[in-house]
């Protein structure tokens, strides 16, 4: 496996624990409307927010005019009208615009205020970064999120490079997105990179519609579709020490 020198981590799920993460999140949010929280209030925003990303992935989601010219890295005003959607969704557009940019801006700010690290997550990068491997944080997510919470997981210093979907204006799975990274590091040799993540459509399919190989972190043994196939499939990320 020594052929590898790049490692493209994901972050949700795969470094952190996003299930919590996003838990707390909308707390904040709904406590800043005064609402009160109920679990069944919370399972219908992460069934929404899980189902907007992936839409957006597929192409699903209608831009407007004024936005749909946009190339490259997005605007902050594309951003903000992005994000706001799902907000609008879970109040039903029962809310304006404005409202829904504002509830967003204190989820995403509370997103990076209380991060569970996944079991291993700091002694395999602590590891495999003193191996000599270039390690990258590749995410969906914002840049600087995604910072705050490698920051609060104490491994940032095992990180060479994060990469996130708003500094290429495209998202995981989108091949752009690879097109990105190999642009930053300059490394257009596919075969020195190693994709890890939880996702056989953000992560696994990524590398697979980019043409380099795949490790899927199945933490919780889920079937394996037939459409996607990782080269490396592990159930514990301290898995990686003994492969890698």
């Amino acid at each position: 496996m020594n052929k590898y020198k790049i490692l493209i981590f994901d972050l949700d799920d795969t470094l952190i624990d996003n299930f919590e993460n996003v838990r707390y999140a909308f707390k904040m949010m709904i406590n800043s409307k005064d609402e009160k929280y109920i679990e069944e209030d919370f399972e219908r925003w992460y069934k929404i927010d899980k189902k907007f990303w992936s839409d957006w992935q597929d192409g699903l989601i209608e831009v407007p005019n004024n936005f749909k010219n946009e190339k490259g890295k997005k605007s902050n005003e594309f951003l903000n009208w992005l994000r706001a959607q799902r907000v609008l969704i879970y109040y039903y557009y029962k809310i304006s615009l404005d409202e829904a940019i504002n509830l967003n801006n204190i989820y995403m700010k509370s997103l990076s205020e209380n991060v569970i690290a996944i079991d291993g997550a700091y002694e395999t990068l602590s590891y495999l970064f003193n191996k000599g491997y270039y390690i990258i944080v590749a995410t969906n997510g914002p840049k600087i999120a995604t910072k705050d919470k490698i920051l609060k997981i104490n491994c940032i210093e095992f990180v060479n490079e994060i990469l996130s979907a708003d500094m290429f204006g495209y998202m995981k799975p989108n091949k752009e997105f690879f097109d990105g990274i190999k642009r930053t590091l300059n490394n257009y040799n596919v075969n020195e990179y190693l994709m890890i993540g939880d996702s056989l459509k953000s992560d696994v399919g990524f590398a697979m519609k980019c043409n380099f190989n795949s490790c899927w972190f199945n933490k919780n043994n889920e079937k394996l579709s037939d459409e996607y196939k990782p080269n490396i499939i592990i159930n514990n990320l301290k898995e990686l020490i003994n492969i890698l």
